[in-house]
């Protein structure tokens, strides 16, 4: 089995593994993984008196979004969140989920890691309405960015 296959097996694990902490209206989601072990590959043979010397790190993750347009299409874009700024610098990313034109309704999660170009993405379940991502700035890294949806709209403040 590959590295690359390895990672991705990992990878999936993790998400599918992940804790659900559910409450009403809550729509059980599994988490993105706060790190990952990522390998980059130098696909062509450094020049003559280089070595690497680096190859093996654990990425943490940095954002979750979510968008609209199924990978590659990500790539170019995530939906735009309503952020809403919480006491001790937190903050939470509110994502409204609503079905499109014709009642199409997909929608991924996106989970990127820091300096990497990996990215995991999962579709939301169907009957997903909105998401909340939420970052907390006053903690260790371990589960400092986490992800709830629901399957009702936001109530009005």
């Amino acid at each position: 089995m590959s590295i690359r296959s390895l990672i991705v097996l990992q990878a999936f694990v993790a998400l599918n593994l992940a804790s659900l902490h559910v409450r009403a209206g809550e729509v059980p989601f599994p988490q993105c993984p706060q790190s990952l072990p990522i390998q980059q590959v130098v696909k062509t043979h450094p020049v003559d008196g280089w070595k690497i010397v680096n190859n093996n790190n654990t990425q943490r993750l940095i954002s979750i979004g979510i968008s609209s347009e199924e990978y590659p299409a990500i790539q170019t874009g995530l939906d735009i969140p309503t952020e809403e700024k919480l006491a001790k610098g937190d903050r939470i990313d509110h994502y409204e989920t609503t079905p499109f034109v014709g009642g199409e309704h997909d929608y991924w999660a996106v989970c990127k890691y820091s300096d990497s170009d990996v990215v995991l993405v999962q579709k939301l379940p169907e009957n997903v309405v909105r998401c909340e991502v939420k970052y907390y700035r006053d903690i260790t890294p371990r589960d400092s960015i986490t992800i709830k949806c629901f399957d009702s709209p936001r109530k009005a403040k």
